[in-house]
């Protein structure tokens, strides 16, 4: 009897371990999908003496989930960063707003373009050179920050 009962014992904790294996791998793979792809980013040089800039990419969410951006940032070249949109108001005058966030909805690709939707740098801590790349850092809802290297333009 005392055999069985190890046996049962063994059995359980054998099940337990495997549940939570699964589950493990179902976690990281549910954290896979839900990773942006960001493509083709690059950064304006700043125009004459303005101490800003402004970063573009192509981000797609491939997952089943809408993923949201709460913010970004470029330590090493801005002291502040936001997320922006240029909009046309009612007197025809281009004007630009800061985001709280950005939702990018599911298996669907958002242009981060000129007079759209942008990253703003603000406050440059270094001048920006054209052909050199900069590190920006995209935060995520409930997921880890997102990297990726923008190369510096002049147009």
């Amino acid at each position: 009897n005392q055999i069985l009962f190890y046996i049962s014992i063994f059995a359980l904790l054998l099940g337990s371990v495997s549940s939570s294996l699964a589950a493990t791998q179902t976690e990281e793979a549910n954290l896979n999908e839900s990773e942006l792809s960001i493509e083709t980013a690059w950064a304006r040089m700043p125009i004459g003496s303005n101490n800003n800039s402004a970063a573009y990419m192509k981000i797609t969410n491939p997952s089943a989930q809408p993923i949201t951006i709460l913010g970004a940032s470029a330590s090493k070249v801005a002291n502040n960063v936001e997320l922006h949109k240029s909009y046309v108001d009612e007197q025809g005058v281009s004007r630009m707003a800061a985001l709280d966030k950005l939702v990018i909805p599911a298996n669907t690709t958002v242009n981060l373009s000129p007079n759209g939707i942008h990253i703003m740098l603000i406050d440059l801590k270094k001048t920006l050179e054209e052909g050199k790349e900069i590190e920006i850092t995209l935060q995520i809802e409930n997921s880890k920050p997102i990297k990726c290297k923008a190369l510096v333009r002049n147009n």
